[in-house]
């Protein structure tokens, strides 16, 4: 068993001193430095080794890295970093936890490393956490190993008040202060301070869970659709959603249940983090193809997952990463190769030429309404001539085309000529 790689520590002596310490172990990513800053956070480090440790890493640095250090110096950029953390990095190692022990004749889907479990489950506490105060413009780094104070915890309970995103706070921000004392305690995994059960992290799961979809419930729509934000509000949403169900089945040791699962978990999560945190779907939204793109990107992320969840069972050999890379091209290249250039060079350029997108809009009275809105604006000068042969020019590329997206052979179809 791996020795925790998080420890939470309650000072009996000072309440308020209470730390969760996150200490990476183990992983097959590289963790934070000491230069993971508030200013600086970190993207990647999973730190559970399994299976899906190429889709981490790569789902991390072709598609969520570039966008976040774009936005670099915003508050979005916090927001970008602790979704990569929960999602793609806590919650796939949650689900490496419970892949490892299928890998053998015995396909025992409950014989899981509950260290590893902890550590992730942990993680996930911290960062959701973490990510409450970087909506609100408060927040420490989220990353593979970072501290949160019994007095940030507190700050959680009042982060947003007085925003259109209030709910997360008043929803959310309770059952995460529970849960953190409960585990800081000892008392997670029901043993005196023991590693978590499975049926323990499974009923962690299902409370943060209820609490996140009852909070977005309670948001306006138009503050639940504003690109990026939007898309990485209902990315975590999805991803604590399937991985209750994956739990759920590992829990009854039902192993076609736990691979039907997964397949569900990692067909959202692709298609989520490439379409909806990078907003290709809002994009097609606005240029009047819905879909045209991005159902192609859905295709080959149900094929990748199909993919995963078929192999689970048999003794994984060195050869299962090249496959798995194989799989992941059809899904990244184009978002990293196309989408991103086309729509961070405007965003670069708006950012860094000082444009100001105003205080008020769906997220107005939050620290992140100046930067989301210049991201709306940004897109609205992308799509604005789209169908209609009255765009704003090239895409930075020095193409003098009407169509923003004429130079990029996947994207052009938007232009009404694909």
């Amino acid at each position: 068993m791996l020795k925790p790689s998080i420890k939470l520590i309650l000072s009996a002596a000072a309440l308020s001193s209470m730390t969760l310490l996150v200490a990476c172990g183990g992983g097959g990513g590289a963790s934070g430095s000491d230069s993971d800053t508030p200013d600086n956070p970190s993207i990647g480090g999973n730190a559970v080794t399994g299976p899906l440790d190429p889709v981490q890493s790569q789902l991390s640095s072709s598609v969520i890295e570039p966008l976040a250090n774009t936005v670099d110096g915003t508050p979005l950029k916090s927001v970008l970093v602790c979704a990569d953390t929960i999602v793609n990095q806590n919650v796939l190692d949650i689900v490496d936890t419970v892949l490892a022990p299928l890998q053998s004749a015995a396909a025992n889907p409950g014989a899981i490393n509950q260290a590893a479990l902890t550590d992730a489950m942990n993680s996930l506490v911290v960062n959701l956490s973490t990510l409450l105060q970087g909506l609100a413009g408060t927040a420490a780094s989220c990353s593979a190993d970072g501290s949160l104070s019994l007095d940030q915890l507190q700050q959680v309970l009042t982060a947003l008040n007085g925003t259109p995103l209030a709910p997360l706070s008043t929803q959310l921000g309770p059952v995460l202060q529970q849960i953190a004392t409960q585990l800081s305690a000892g008392s997670g995994g029901g043993n005196g301070g023991a590693d978590l059960q499975l049926s323990s992290a499974a009923a962690l799961v299902a409370q943060l869970n209820t609490a996140l979809q009852a909070a977005l419930a309670q948001i306006p729509a138009q503050a639940y659709e504003v690109p990026v934000v939007g898309g990485t509000l209902s990315t975590i949403s999805t991803a604590l959603n399937d991985t209750q169900a994956l739990l759920n089945s590992a829990l009854n040791y039902n192993a076609a249940g736990t691979r039907n699962a997964l397949q569900t978990l990692l067909d959202h999560l692709l298609v989520n983090v490439t379409t909806q945190i990078v907003p290709l779907a809002a994009i097609e939204e606005q240029a009047g193809q819905p879909g045209v793109i991005s159902s192609q990107i859905a295709q080959a992320a149900n094929q990748l997952a199909t993919l995963v969840a078929g192999t689970v069972g048999q003794v994984l050999s060195p050869a299962f990463d090249s496959l798995l890379n194989g799989a992941l091209s059809p899904i990244l290249d184009p978002i990293e190769n196309q989408v991103l250039p086309a729509i961070l060079g405007p965003l670069t350029a708006a950012l860094s030429g000082g444009a100001n997108g105003g205080t008020g809009g769906a997220l107005g009275g939050t620290v992140l309404a100046p930067v989301v809105n210049l991201v709306q604006q940004v897109l609205g000068t992308l799509t604005g001539g789209l169908g209609g042969g009255t765009g704003t020019g090239g895409t930075g590329t020095g193409s003098g085309s009407s169509c923003p997206f004429a130079n990029y052979p996947l994207l052009s179809i938007l232009c009404g000529r694909g």
